[in-house]
C-alpha cells in the first residue's frame, strides 16, 4: 500500500507541471508594431507548442476590411496566411483563433504597418483590388477578440498542490494507523 501510495504521488510530481504548460503565440511575422518596408505576401504565427488544425487568423486594414488570404497552412506549430498580391501600404491588425494540442482555446491581436515601396504593377493590383471589393458586399459583422493571458497556470498550480497535500495527508493517515494496530 505504502508503495502504491508513493508511485502516486511521485508520478503526479513529475506530471503536473507538464499538465500546466499550454501553448502560446511566440512569434509573429511581422512582429507587433513592425512597419514593414518592402512587399508582404504572407504572415507567420509562431507557436510554443502545438495547435490544433482549424487554427486561423483574419487580417484586418485600419478602416476595417478584411483582406482574404489564398491559402492558409500549419506545419509544426508554425500558422502561416498567403496573399495573391502582396499587402496594400496601410495599418493592419491580425485577430488569431487557435486550439492547443491539448484544447485550450487561444486568441489574441497584433498590428503593424506595411509602408513598402510602390511600383506601377503593385497599383495596378491595387486598383483591380479596389474594383473587385467594391463588386462584392460583405455582410459579416466582425466580433470582438478576447485577448487570453495564456501563460497564466495560477489554477492549475493550486489544484496540483492540493491534490498534493491530500495525497500526503493521505499517507501520513495510513502509516499513523498502520502503527497503532
Amino acid at each position: 500500500m505504502k508503495t502504491i501510495l508513493l508511485s502516486i504521488l511521485a508520478a503526479l510530481v513529475l506530471f503536473v507541471p507538464n499538465a500546466a504548460a499550454h501553448t502560446y503565440l511566440d512569434t509573429t511575422k511581422p512582429e507587433n508594431g513592425e512597419v514593414v518596408v518592402e512587399p508582404l505576401q504572407s504572415i507567420s504565427l509562431t507557436y510554443a507548442g502545438k495547435i490544433e488544425q482549424g487554427s486561423t487568423f483574419k487580417v484586418i486594414t485600419a478602416n476595417g476590411e478584411q483582406m482574404e488570404t489564398s491559402n492558409m497552412t500549419l506545419v509544426d506549430g508554425v500558422l502561416t496566411g498567403s496573399f495573391d498580391n502582396p499587402l496594400p501600404n496601410g495599418d493592419y491588425t491580425v485577430q488569431w483563433n487557435s486550439i492547443s494540442e491539448d484544447g485550450h482555446p487561444l486568441s489574441g491581436e497584433f498590428s503593424f504597418t506595411v509602408n513598402a515601396p510602390e511600383t506601377e504593377e503593385a497599383e495596378e493590383n491595387v486598383e483591380q483590388a479596389e474594383v473587385e471589393d467594391s463588386a462584392q458586399v460583405d455582410v459579416s459583422e466582425s466580433e470582438p477578440v478576447s485577448v487570453e493571458d495564456d501563460k497564466n497556470n495560477m489554477p492549475l498550480l493550486v489544484v496540483g498542490g492540493m491534490l498534493l497535500a491530500i495525497i500526503f495527508i493521505s499517507i501520513i493517515i495510513l502509516l499513523a494507523r498502520k502503527k497503532t494496530k
